[in-house]
């Protein structure tokens, strides 16, 4: 009898140790599921994201020569208004245009719209100004319609 062994296991501890293994597979399992990222988020910069970063731009015609209105636009606010190419005769002969331009730049990017009410001083001028920004602004805004979702 010297080569049989006996082994005595407790039928609680046997239990025990099956339902720790289990809790314990299960904790490792919800953990995986809630950190992996699962790629349903397609927009170019997350969820909250209004615009698709870069520089956009739109043309006013002045002087039968096109001035560029660049905006620049993060995913979530509008970052830069600027006007280019602005020629010597078209700023003699559009002396307002600078000017316009530098006071709605800053209001736009402070109230972060291109909604805004041009002064009376200045209402045409303002409105050519502010629809170029508006169309510029157009293009750089995401489209819900065209993102998919996986």
């Amino acid at each position: 009898m010297a080569g049989t062994r006996i082994f005595v296991l407790q039928l609680k501890d046997l239990i025990k140790t099956t339902l720790f293994a289990v809790l314990g597979l299960v904790l490792i399992l919800l953990l995986v599921y809630l950190f992996v990222p699962r790629g349903k988020d397609t927009e170019p910069a997350g969820s909250g994201a209004l615009y698709i970063p870069g520089t956009y731009s739109a043309e006013i015609i002045l002087n039968d020569s096109p001035v560029a209105v660049n905006v620049t636009v993060s995913a979530d606010e509008i970052l830069t208004v600027q006007m280019k190419s602005l020629e010597e005769t078209q700023a003699v002969f559009y002396p307002l245009v600078r000017p316009v331009m530098e006071t709605l730049a800053k209001e736009i990017v402070e109230y972060q719209t291109a909604d805004l009410t041009p002064s009376s001083e200045y209402p045409v001028t303002g409105r050519i100004i502010l629809d170029a920004v508006q169309t510029a602004l157009d293009k750089a805004i995401i489209d819900p319609g065209k993102v998919a979702v996986r």
